[in-house]
């Protein structure tokens, strides 16, 4: 009598399922498919390509006029300008400088100025924006002036533009100049608040 294999049936099945015929006329077209896009990626942001200069102009005179706009607000003495390869000149009294040779304070508030100019412009070709997030950007390197400055304008955007503006700072100074403030504090691993509570 012939023993009878329980596998042989899972077998079978595993040999016709696993078998697949290769349909190269997919594989082609999912190539091209893929060149393509490869193409459109790098005159997109290959900064050498005319088509990504092209659209970058259109945005550019507006982009330089807001960050310009927000350097003079937070007290930066420097031009800040984007040329149209997205490269970044930064010029003080007709001297050219580098970004690495900003002070730390100096660097901040471009940081904040460029952060505040792309916003305006995607709100300018999309949409709104409602909330914004600071996150321990004025902690390090910025004098109370450039502090005193950099409030003004976030105070700015929740009242005029009607932002919702979240800033984390550990910086107690910086309680008083806030409507509301949520106090946040890690002990032993966990992170513990108090409900926010009017100033």
């Amino acid at each position: 009598m012939d023993e009878i294999d329980p596998y042989s049936d899972q077998i079978n099945e595993m040999e016709v399922s696993a078998t697949t015929v290769i349909d190269f006329a997919q594989i082609n077209d999912l190539t091209k498919t893929m060149e393509h896009q490869k193409f459109l990626l790098d005159i997109l942001t290959n900064k050498d390509s005319f088509v990504r200069k092209k659209i970058v102009d259109q945005s550019l005179s507006y982009l330089n006029k807001r960050l310009s706009h927000y350097t003079e607000l937070v007290g930066l003495p420097h031009q800040v300008e984007f040329l149209n390869d997205l490269n970044v000149e930064i010029t003080e009294f007709g001297r050219e400088l580098n970004y690495g040779n900003l002070s730390r304070g100096e660097s901040t508030r471009v940081i904040l100025a460029l952060s505040w100019a792309f916003r305006d412009v995607w709100e300018q070709l999309y949409m709104p924006i409602n909330g914004y997030y600071l996150d321990e950007v004025l902690d390090q390197g910025i004098d109370q002036s450039g502090i005193a400055s950099a409030v003004k304008v976030i105070k700015q955007f929740n009242r005029e533009r009607n932002k919702s503006v979240w800033l984390i700072s550990h910086r107690d100074e910086l309680i008083t100049s806030v409507g509301k403030v949520m106090k946040v504090v890690k002990q032993g691993g966990f992170t513990e608040y108090s409900p926010e509570s009017e100033k």
